[in-house]
């Protein structure tokens, strides 16, 4: 299995390339975005297994962006990880589907784990729905 790569939407640069060179480090591969519209296109075009979604962005915002890929069949299974600086809306991204909720400023080894956490319970999921797939009757 090949690097697992990870969306990071940030409109801040600096916070966008040190979590890009945290996660490079950890052995993911990165692309990044700075608004909504790029945020949507790339999660399309790229198809990452993570996505690091700022709310406060550009073109709409982070819950914007969460609510349009949970309803695209192309991206709704992909696992998405609020990191913001706005605090109280955590109700607001796991009723989004989000799986995680993280507050600037972070603790580097905290996000490492709830993104090892989001990518290992959505390998989980494919791997049931692939094995419900095949108990289909043909």
């Amino acid at each position: 299995m090949g690097k697992k790569k990870v969306l990071v939407v940030d409109d801040e640069q600096d916070v966008a390339q040190a979590l890009k060179v945290r996660l490079k480090t950890s052995g993911y591969n990165v692309v990044l975005a700075s608004d909504s519209v790029q945020a949507f296109t790339m999660a399309h075009h790229e198809k990452p297994d993570l996505i690091i979604l700022d709310i406060m962005i550009p073109g709409g915002g982070g819950f914007v962006v969460a609510e349009r890929l949970q309803q695209s069949q192309a991206t709704h299974h992909i696992p998405i990880i609020f990191l913001t600086g706005i605090p109280g809306g955590e109700d607001k991204a796991y009723k989004l589907g989000a799986s995680g909720y993280v507050m600037k400023p972070y603790h580097p080894n905290e996000l490492l784990e709830i993104i090892h956490r989001a990518l290992e319970k959505s390998r989980r999921q494919e791997k049931e729905l692939g094995r419900e797939i095949q108990e289909l009757p043909s």
